[in-house]
């Protein structure tokens, strides 16, 4: 007796569960998601299990395909710009995927769905009926691990806050993460440093001043100090040495914003604190704050 696969049934089956599990991967990560590019990763990887009754696994090894689809897959639905974001979308994506198999049969056992004797003879995807309770369970379980994975997120050490910078007439909000491993002081005034990536921090400057940021700095400073007619605007402007965790130094633009404020919430009321602090602008490695980042704020300033 053959058995009878139907084809548009065993896409749409996985193609709802790879969106769950994409979906539920992007959600824990904070990273901004995009339908469209969900679609289309969901689209591949539903298409490949298609494929698997096809193709004959002695020409390449099926482990291989199926990391190298689920790599695609990734860089589909999500936007990887660094080697270690790859990381932990790949292992987060596979985790997801992991407990959403896991918590759909688990699930499906304790409704009351499916009876011992049924598990001999396996599920019929064929039944409509099937189908659809299997995605309506998937998506309460992917429920669950968003809600799980964003608890663990929250009592994990990363800290955040919003600030706002004042600077010449205008004013910018950055969500930036609290780091107490971030010691930068300004040589000059000896106050902390906060450092915020160029398009977070680029509205507060004009076409003139920003070529401080983009620029030569010192170069640019030295312009405005020979003119001298200006010293008030040189006065906002500095440079700031930095030494990384690699041993890598380096010189990065700064300003002295006319307030800085951080965001606190007590009793579910926003509430802002005023700081002291010089400015960096990092306009070369926005990367490594992450898409939902816009900085970084040393937690002396916080806590204090």
């Amino acid at each position: 007796m053959k058995q009878v696969i139907y084809a548009d049934i065993i896409f749409l089956l996985n193609f709802c569960m790879d969106f769950l599990a994409l979906f539920a991967a992007g959600r824990i990560l904070g990273l901004k998601l995009s339908a469209l590019r969900l679609v289309l990763a969901s689209a591949l990887g539903a298409a490949y299990c298609i494929f698997t009754f096809l193709y004959d696994y002695s020409v390449i090894p099926e482990i291989i395909i199926n990391i190298l689809v689920s790599v695609i897959m990734c860089f589909i639905a999500y936007n990887i710009n660094s080697l270690i974001k790859f990381t932990k979308i790949f292992v987060i994506f596979y985790a997801a995927c992991f407990m959403l198999g896991g918590g759909i049969e688990a699930l499906y056992h304790l409704s009351g769905l499916v009876k011992t004797e049924d598990i001999i003879g396996g599920p019929d995807l064929n039944g409509s009926f099937q189908v659809h309770t299997i995605i309506i369970l998937g998506v309460f379980c992917t429920l669950i691990i968003i809600f799980a994975g964003t608890l663990f997120k929250r009592r994990s050490s990363i800290r955040e806050t919003e600030i706002i910078i004042g600077f010449m007439g205008k004013e910018v909000k950055v969500d930036t993460i609290i780091d107490s491993g971030n010691l930068l002081y300004e040589p000059i005034s000896s106050l902390p440093v906060i450092v915020v990536t160029l398009q977070s921090a680029v509205n507060l400057f004009d076409m003139n001043t920003i070529e401080f940021f983009v620029g030569d700095s010192v170069e640019y400073l030295n312009k405005i100090k020979i003119n001298g007619d200006n010293l008030g605007t040189a006065l906002k402007f500095r440079v700031v040495p930095i030494k990384s965790v690699m041993d890598t130094k380096a010189i990065l633009p700064a300003f002295s914003p006319e307030y800085i404020k951080y965001k606190t919430k007590k009793h579910k009321e926003a509430k802002y604190t005023s700081i002291n602090a010089v400015i960096a602008v990092d306009n070369k490695n926005a990367a490594v704050y992450g898409e939902k980042y816009g900085g970084i704020v040393p937690a002396v300033l916080i806590d204090a």
